[in-house]
């Protein structure tokens, strides 16, 4: 933000819009959430946590919470323990997970550190790759961490033998009871009764206890011997045999009514026929993909989801007005940044290079296209994407990137006339032209490299580079949570 800041002040001969600087609101709510004051008083707070669970006085401090938006519509309300507490509850899902993967099915692959989405993937388009048709099932539990019995959980925790002591029954049983979160300081002070059903979504705890909860639901699909991948609530069955995709969908509504977490009718399509692209009759409902996680897969392909890809158009956008437009739209535009090549164009590459390659340059990506790519980890956006191999999709979000980049210069250049400005280089190149664009700094005399970077090109090095050193390059292993993510 300061970095950016500073970017807009060079820009504009106005005062310009600055990004506020938001302390975050669950400070002001107690300073159990404040970092700094919990740092200043570690001692002391540890000592007093460390008597509580000695004694088995210890219980987590009633949550906050605060709302995400959900991409269906409408909002979760997320609960935020206080700092302290989340360290318990973050220790304790390390001990856990850590003891009893074993126990866990190979097709979880939510919240764990052995595995992440890409590996679920990554099965689901090798398993799609070499059938010529299945039939797909997609169902997804209604409020899952917010319905959760108590007393399955449990009992599941005994069934299928967790190992844990009985200090950390004792935790689980108490993070299990913690309220509902409160939202204001005013709901704080309102006296609030133990949770009786649900997992407080929003700590690391959680995360655990939702993978015990279905548990059994996989056991079950594993004897069946269907295909399935489950991310969390998110489950997604397949089979070549009608038949068994039926009983693995009963399976499934027999394990929402013993998890207490009913199945959201709205967002599980049920039962279809997944077929080629080229297929043109089925006998009955049917698709060419199915969306997980952020993908399309398909028989063939795997693909962003519709929605990633918006984002990614959006944030783009963004970037390009910025840069280009905001200034000389309010007449603000500084006549310092228009020399021999124009330097906000020239940031605008630099951001937009960031946003897709993270740290490599132009020349890294180049290098890497016709040699050996070392091990290293990957960054920006593309890299949430290594297992995508859908040539077209790629080709289409380039040729996108570099006709608004080229349509922000022609608007950039018209407005910059009005107001008296110079128009330097790259304005008035030809969009095949801009692509490859470089230019010399009349400062250093240095190359500067301002070819329009390409999603294509860092795909496929990401693509090499995961067949070269495996999923471990990139970004598989995500925040505890996705809010974002249906």
């Amino acid at each position: 933000m300061h970095d950016e800041n500073n970017r807009r002040r060079r820009r504009s001969t106005a005062r310009p819009e600055l990004l506020p600087l938001l302390r975050p609101e669950a400070w002001a709510l107690d300073s159990g959430f404040n970092p700094y004051v919990v740092r200043s008083h570690h001692e002391r707070i540890a000592h007093a946590i460390t008597g509580g669970l000695r004694d088995r006085s210890y219980s987590p401090r009633p949550p906050a919470g605060f709302r995400v938006s959900k991409p269906s519509g409408g909002y979760r309300v997320v609960s935020m323990f206080q700092i302290a507490d989340e360290v318990i509850s973050n220790r304790l899902l390390r001990s856990l997970t850590r003891k009893n993967l074993p126990r866990l099915s190979a097709r979880a692959y939510a919240y764990r550190p052995d595995l992440g989405p890409h590996d679920a993937i990554a099965y689901v388009a090798t398993e799609f790759s070499r059938e010529h048709r299945l039939f797909v099932a997609e169902y997804d539990f209604s409020k899952f961490f917010d319905t959760v019995s108590h007393q399955f959980l449990l009992e599941t925790l005994d069934t299928i033998g967790i190992t844990r002591t009985p200090l950390e029954q004792y935790v689980i049983e108490r993070f299990l009871e913690a309220p509902e979160p409160y939202l204001t300081a005013e709901e704080k002070n309102l006296p609030k009764a133990r949770r009786l059903r649900g997992v407080a979504q929003g700590t690391s705890l959680s995360l655990f206890l939702a993978n015990v909860a279905a548990s059994e639901l996989d056991r079950s699909l594993e004897r069946l011997g269907v295909g399935f991948v489950r991310y969390a609530d998110d489950t997604l069955i397949w089979s070549p045999d009608y038949g068994r995709v039926s009983e693995a969908a009963s399976i499934l509504h027999e394990a929402s009514s013993h998890i207490g977490s009913p199945i959201n009718a709205e967002k599980s399509l049920g039962i279809r026929v997944l077929a080629k692209e080229e297929t043109v009759h089925v006998e009955m409902s049917s698709t060419k993909h199915v969306d997980y996680l952020g993908h399309r897969i398909g028989m063939r392909q795997v693909r962003m989801k519709d929605r990633s890809v918006i984002r990614i158009r959006e944030r783009i956008a963004e970037l390009i007005y910025t840069n280009l437009i905001q200034e000389p739209l309010n007449g603000s535009q500084a006549g310092s940044r228009l020399g021999g090549v124009d330097r906000d164009y020239v940031t605008l590459i630099w951001q937009l290079r960031r946003y897709l390659y993270g740290s490599l340059t132009e020349n890294d990506v180049r290098r890497f296209q016709r040699g050996a790519i070392p091990p290293m980890s990957f960054e920006g956006v593309m890299s949430f994407f290594p297992l995508v191999n859908g040539e077209a999709q790629l080709r289409e979000l380039d040729e996108w990137i570099a006709a608004h980049i080229w349509l922000g210069l022609r608007k950039r250049a018209h407005l910059l006339k009005a107001g008296g400005l110079a128009t330097p280089l790259p304005h008035g190149l030809e969009k095949a032209q801009l692509l490859g664009f470089t230019a010399t700094s009349s400062r250093t005399g240095d190359l500067i490299d301002l070819r329009v970077p390409s999603v294509r090109k860092i795909a496929r090095v990401i693509q090499t580079a995961v067949m070269t050193h495996g999923l471990g390059v990139v970004s598989g292993r995500p925040p505890l949570y996705l809010y974002g993510e249906e």
